[in-house]
Formats: structure tokens, C-alpha cells, sequence
């Protein structure tokens, strides 16, 4: 289940992988880790990097609105959160 849309944010503002982790000074593989979402970012990061993409935080996510969420998805979501 997909949490963030960094990736498509990224790609809509023409920024790379290696730009916005000069931006939010944090490696390339953070970036990349967390794009993929194999880590979640800190909250202190997330806002960084929606204000180095000149977006409001909100958009960074996968809208849930309308949508049902399995219990699966939930359990998956959890399990992420706490590899942090």
C-alpha cells in the first residue's frame, strides 16, 4: 500500500533524487529509501522536504478519502510505521 507520493511529486517538479537530498541535507539513499518507502521519513523531515518541493505537506500523501483500506493494509501501514 502506497503511503507517499514522493516520487510522482519529485518527477511533476522536475527535481531529482540527488537535488532534493542536497536540498534537505540528507544522503541520496535517504531519499531514495524513503521514496520507495523501505523507511518512513521523520516528521521533522517530511516537512522539510514538502518545503523544498514547494508543496503543502497534505499533498505528500496518498489521499485515503473515499476509499476503503483493508484491514491488510492497515496492519502493513502499522508494521512501516514502526520500522520507522
Amino acid at each position: 500500500m502506497a503511503i507517499l507520493r514522493l516520487k510522482e511529486i519529485m518527477t511533476l517538479k522536475g527535481i531529482s533524487r540527488d537535488e532534493l537530498s542536497s536540498r534537505v541535507e540528507v544522503s541520496p539513499t535517504t531519499i531514495s529509501n524513503i521514496s520507495s518507502e523501505n523507511n518512513l521519513p521523520t516528521i521533522k523531515l517530511l516537512l522539510k522536504i514538502a518545503e523544498a518541493l514547494d508543496v503543502d505537506v497534505r499533498e505528500l500523501f496518498v489521499s485515503t478519502k473515499g476509499t476503503s483500506i483493508t484491514q491488510l493494509e492497515v496492519d502493513e501501514a502499522k508494521e512501516l510505521i514502526e520500522k520507522g
